[in-house]
């Protein structure tokens, strides 16, 4: 519940100072605890996650009630937290039954089909994660109040919602759901942000304040997943409760405050011109189109190599194998999970505009922008731990490296140095001796065209999936690298 929900029904309430560095230090020791029991498994967010604990249960010869079971007695003796479990051959009902025994229980929902067609015929399609209120009622109009009335139903589903639509119910009537589980860092990421609520603000100055600190905050968020971004997205709302947008495509993606400042103040400096005495009670900035900033491992001969999810060389054969072996598991149950977070969003937005904006005592304005720093777009949670190795050692090593756009090395991240090696490999007497190498016979060259490329990434490699364009240039390869002469 909402703080100023709840002020609003207990005016005597008393709340205490709000401390995420303490929530997120204590998050941190469950999920040390976690990654014992499944090193890859998945945080949903800070005080919810997946685990496979299938191999921990062939390896320790244990059922699974006794690995939870003791799961949640090591967190509690270690953490003095006490958590809820669900048990399920899936995710999408281990995550329903995680909520049947709470606070401090767990429940299991066994893997055979007629317990799990059971478990679903009579629960309430609110119940299952992807279903908001509006789809709630929706359903319930057509006669679809359990999961147990889809199949009945079932005719009319895909012509009044779609396919898609179609699909994730009838999912839901069979007790079918994802059993993949990865780190959530793993997921494709579409867009990095934050936002941050605050009272009343229409002053030019505190607005441009509050715009810098905010970018300030999501350059250090994208510092942290590695990413630029080559869209940036304003969004702002109004002190009547209307939010509004506004995005623009800077010449280059941006991952540093300035930039993201730079190219933020004008869209909001246009905002102030089509609304006269602007006042907004809440600012955010978004960034979409992201590309990843992250260096791939080092080979033997210092050329990078794509890594696989377990942080080894995948080759070809490999990655094609692990893409077909996923293939068939494809679930929809992601966008109506957004759609369900979206309406919860709303939902709060206009309790929000009943409730009165007064600050609820014991908190104070920092409290409140710290809670806000913490409301992000996607996933914003901590990696999952991880021992320290070699392998790590490495890869910090390798992330501190440039590749030169000739010869397609990694340098030394160091300007003058990276500056050195680009003059040596284009020196004119590299060429000659490259070329007397190769072609003992050639004693003169008259003239050599250098041509330029204006995507270095693609210089000297030949880009993957991609064949010869028509009226295209043809992209040579580092291995097969010939000088021509003309």
């Amino acid at each position: 519940m909402a703080g100023f929900v709840a002020m609003k029904l207990c005016p005597q309430l008393v709340c205490l100072p709000l401390n995420f560095e303490k929530y997120t230090a204590k998050a941190q020791e469950v999920r040390e605890i976690l990654a014992d029991y499944d090193p890859r498994f998945e945080s949903a967010s800070i005080d919810e996650a997946y685990l496979n604990i299938t191999q921990y249960c062939e390896d320790k010869h244990m059922d699974p009630d006794a690995v939870v079971t003791q799961l949640r007695e090591e967190v509690h003796e270690k953490t003095k937290i006490t958590i809820s479990a669900g048990i399920a051959p899936n995710a999408k009902i281990a995550k329903i039954a995680s909520n049947r025994n709470k606070p401090n229980g767990q429940f299991r929902v066994a893997s055979d089909r007629a317990t799990i067609l059971a478990f679903m015929r009579n629960l309430s399609t609110r119940k299952v994660n992807g279903v908001g209120r509006v789809f709630e009622r929706e359903l319930d109009a057509i006669g679809v109040k359990t999961c147990g009335d889809i199949y009945s139903q079932r005719a009319y589903l895909s012509k009044l919602f779609g396919e898609k639509a179609f699909q994730f119910l009838m999912q839901c009537h069979l007790g079918l759901g994802r059993t993949k589980i990865q780190p959530a860092e793993e997921y494709e990421r579409k867009s990095v942000g934050t936002e941050s609520t605050f009272r009343d603000m229409s002053g030019k100055t505190e607005l441009r304040e509050k715009l810098r600190w905010i970018a300030e905050e999501l350059e250090k968020d994208l510092t942290r997943t590695q990413y630029k971004g080559r869209t940036l997205v304003l969004k702002v709302k109004l002190h009547t409760y209307e939010v509004l947008t506004r995005q623009i495509i800077p010449p280059k993606a941006v991952n540093s405050a300035d930039d993201l400042y730079t190219y933020a103040l004008p869209m909001l400096a246009k905002l102030e011109r089509e609304i006269s005495g602007m006042t907004l009670r809440l600012m955010g900035l978004r960034c979409t189109h992201i590309v990843s900033t992250k260096k791939a491992g080092i080979d033997f001969f210092g050329l990078r190599r794509q890594a696989s999810a377990d942080g080894e060389a995948a080759s070809p054969s490999k990655r094609r194998g692990a893409d077909n072996e996923d293939e068939w598991e494809v679930w929809p149950e992601e966008e109506f999970e957004e759609a369900a977070r979206r309406e919860r969003q709303d939902e709060m937005n206009e309790l929000e505009k009943l409730s009165q904006e007064q600050t609820p005592h014991g908190l104070s304005q920092e409290d409140i922008e710290e809670a806000n720093r913490r409301h992000k777009h996607g996933r914003e949670i901590l990696p999952n731990p991880k021992k320290p190795s070699d392998e790590r050692q490495v890869e910090n090593v390798c992330d501190n490296l440039w590749d030169c756009p000739i010869c397609a090395r990694p340098q030394p991240a160091n300007d003058r140095e990276f500056n050195d090696h680009i003059d040596h490999c284009l020196s004119r007497q590299t060429i000659k001796e490259a070329i007397r190498e190769t072609s003992p016979g050639l004693a003169k060259i008259e003239r050599v065209k250098v041509l330029a490329l204006k995507d270095t990434s693609t210089l000297g490699l030949q880009s993957r999936g991609r064949g010869k364009r028509k009226g295209q240039a043809p992209v040579i390869e580092a291995k097969k690298q010939r000088l021509f002469f003309g």
